[in-house]
């Protein structure tokens, strides 16, 4: 892969700019959801947001692809798994748990778990690191929840939740794999996923949220982190991430995914959204040090740099 020369650290600065906006992420969705906006009225909105600014740009570019005849289906397969579902997960996790920091270790773990589902359905091979990897992202996650001692019904709901977010993320790569083995780019499938998640999104929305909509959810204290979740998550971290997995490959860029879940639960702490224990933080360490261990052999046998 190219590193332009001299500038490589240039794309370094660029991960490094999208892993903040992600980590980011659950404390803007944990602002909107604190000023009581239901939950199908904020993804409908960020959904909106993010196609018109991906669609724009995609176009402004000349990247934006059509859907060929017969490949549809996948795209509506990609878009259920991702955003809908995984998207239902996260959100409704977010608001049961009100822990933008739990969410976010959960949701950094999504690498382990495709890493299983390809051992299990595409026989993947898995070096020792990778099973070592994997066993201390499970376990730091579970310390991080143990230690919280908030193991309430509720709590438990949540958590069950939120690992729909992680089984949407699983079901969306093996797909988007084969999107991009029939010659899509990645600004094609991201643009199209979130044009077609308005639309599964809207039917929710109008049958649940709609008769109870009001001008107050498009107050500029709403608006401001949606518009942040769309243009900067959604928008500018994606285009950022695409292009460092082209620039740098994609084992050097996923390396710094798990950060993700650091900056949000520094950022939550700092902000007064989290109250974090010194054993919830070695906690996230630990899993996020297996996230690493579990995709670092296995994406570096896969692909070159």
């Amino acid at each position: 892969m190219s590193q332009d020369g001299g500038k490589g650290w240039i794309w370094y600065l660029a991960i490094m700019v999208t892993v903040f906006f992600w980590g980011m992420s659950f404390l803007w969705s944990d602002s909107v959801l604190d000023q009581d906006v239901p939950v199908f009225t904020f993804i409908f909105t960020r959904m909106v947001f993010a196609a018109a600014g991906l669609a724009l740009f995609s176009l402004v570019t000349g990247r934006l692809q059509r859907i060929r005849k017969g490949d549809l289906k996948w795209f509506v397969a990609m878009t259920a798994f991702e955003p809908f579902l995984y998207f239902l997960g996260e959100t409704f996790g977010l608001k049961i748990t009100g822990s933008p920091t739990l969410c976010s270790v959960i949701i950094a773990t999504i690498p382990v778990f495709t890493l299983i589902v390809g051992q299990i359905f595409f026989k993947e091979k898995l070096s020792h690191l990778n099973r070592v990897g994997i066993f201390l992202a499970v376990a730091g996650v579970v310390l991080f929840i143990l230690i919280g001692g908030s193991l309430h019904t509720n709590y438990l709901y949540g958590i069950a939740v939120l690992f729909l977010a992680v089984a949407g993320s699983t079901g969306y790569t093996a797909i988007c794999k084969k999107l991009v083995d029939k010659g899509y780019n990645a600004f094609t499938i991201v643009t199209w996923q979130f044009i077609l998640a308005v639309g599964f999104f809207l039917v929710p929305f109008l049958i649940w949220d709609a008769p109870t909509w009001t001008p107050a959810f498009l107050s500029w204290s709403v608006l401001r982190p949606i518009l942040a979740l769309a243009l900067l998550c959604s928008g500018v971290a994606f285009v950022l991430y695409a292009a460092c997995v082209d620039r740098i490959g994609m084992t050097r860029t996923t390396v710094f995914l798990p950060l993700v879940a650091i900056v949000s639960a520094v950022a939550a702490s700092l902000m007064g959204q989290d109250t974090l224990l010194p054993l919830q933080m070695v906690g996230i360490l630990v899993a996020m040090a297996g996230v690493v261990m579990a995709q670092y052999q296995k994406q570096e046998m896969n692909y070159e740099e």
